[in-house]
């Protein structure tokens, strides 16, 4: 990454809604990697936890939408938000929008699937995660085959979180 790597303060898309002060608190972001190929982004919200935690520095390059697969964590820009979230799969899009392809994304604690990202939305792939003084390489081998394990198992999040937010609720709240 280069020393112009920009550190973004927008917030990224977790469980709970942010309400940003303008529409638009995503575009020096998208517009960074839109001109130079490369970002860096801290992360704030709890949707990928615990592979990718709030605070985190998430490093991402732009990349062809078309080779993109599941378990690549991947960055899209949405409603004036910059999203980090797991691509699940790949479909076809509606015959109106003549077979475009689509990713399913969705975060890894999350319950629900994201609504499907175009290649329009999308902005790159996540590289390298660097939380505190550890860094993570998320093109090793190992970090590839965790993603896609993660993205065929995505389904279950809803039974392996369940019983850890009901404990969070009752305790906390």
């Amino acid at each position: 990454m280069s020393a112009t790597s920009h550190v973004s303060r927008v917030p990224i898309e977790g469980k709970e809604p942010f309400v940003l002060v303008a529409p638009d608190a995503a575009l020096p972001v998208a517009d960074k990697m839109r001109s130079h190929g490369s970002a860096c982004l801290r992360v704030s919200g709890a949707s990928m936890v615990p592979w990718i935690r709030s605070g985190d520095f998430v490093f991402i390059r732009r990349c062809d939408f078309a080779k993109i697969s599941a378990g690549d964590v991947i960055v899209f820009q949405r409603s004036g938000l910059v999203v980090v979230h797991r691509a699940i799969r790949r479909v076809d899009g509606a015959a109106s929008e003549k077979k475009a392809s689509l990713l399913i994304t969705k975060g890894d604690a999350c319950d629900e699937e994201d609504t499907p990202v175009s290649a329009a939305e999308f902005l790159g792939r996540a590289t390298r995660l660097h939380r505190g003084r550890r860094h993570i390489d998320l093109e090793s081998l190992t970090q590839k085959l965790l993603g896609r394990l993660l993205a065929r198992t995505s389904r279950l999040s809803r039974v392996l979180y369940f019983p850890l937010r009901f404990s969070k609720r009752l305790l906390f709240h």
